[in-house]
């Protein structure tokens, strides 16, 4: 199945409006590109059709009409790791396996998948796993969100070894909300990240005013050509 794994530095890098962005470029492009965030945690539920806000962004920016349980599958009313969520409400967790099922059946309906996870790539999802297992039994490629400000180059590194150490192909990273004047720190991030990790710096999107997917997608447009993404 052809499709990206969206993952993070950490929570709150803006995984889903990259994810939804790039959902709706390929959209634009005539791509049937379907959307799933298999977990979700938050403090309350979104609205009646959809129970994460996450899905909705992505379901509006794909155009797709696939239900709410199927873009996400998995959802719990408590801002935290999903295991951590799960043992405070007193809830089961799903198995990875759960989740990889649900998402095949999802994806026979679309030509392409963008799937997101939830925080970051070792928040655990049961007391067995963790979106590390989930990314590697998708079997998809994985872009890597991360934040401009001090300290993530730390955490980009760290990113990048456990993704390696689960043997995750890594297509690239995306670097979200750059100063619109950066310094001489900011201009370097780029070019180190790619030199110590020897994976491809994707694109630098700028700190946005008007920070909806549709910019979004202009800015990744302008750097991306997203037939790189989508393999055409």
């Amino acid at each position: 199945m052809a499709g990206i794994f969206i993952t993070g530095t950490d929570t709150n890098v803006g995984k889903t409006m990259i994810a939804a962005a790039l959902a709706w470029l390929m959209r634009r492009k005539g791509i049937d590109v379907g959307v799933m965030k298999p977990f979700a945690t938050a403090q309350k539920i979104f609205s009646k059709r959809y129970k994460s806000t996450d899905a909705a962004t992505l379901a509006k920016a794909a155009q797709v009409h696939d239900s709410d349980q199927e873009i996400n599958p998995f959802f719990y009313i408590m801002p935290a790791a999903p295991l951590v969520a799960a043992r405070i409400l007193n809830q089961s967790t799903p198995s990875i396996a759960d989740a990889v099922k649900a998402f095949h059946k999802l994806a026979s309906k679309h030509d392409f998948m963008i799937v997101e996870g939830v925080g970051g790539i070792m928040v655990p999802l049961t007391s067995e796993a963790y979106v590390a297992d989930l990314a590697r039994d998708l079997k998809l490629p994985t872009i890597i969100v991360a934040r401009s400000r001090l300290g993530t180059l730390n955490h980009i590194l760290l990113t990048i070894k456990i993704c390696r150490d689960y043997d995750l192909s890594i297509q690239g990273i995306i670097i979200n909300g750059m100063p619109q004047r950066p310094g001489i720190v900011e201009k370097n991030l780029g070019p180190v990240i790619q030199e110590l990790s020897n994976v491809r710096v994707l694109c630098v999107i700028p700190r946005l005013k008007n920070l909806t997917y549709k910019t979004i997608g202009s800015s990744i447009k302008k750097s991306v050509n997203i037939d790189t993404i989508s393999g055409r």
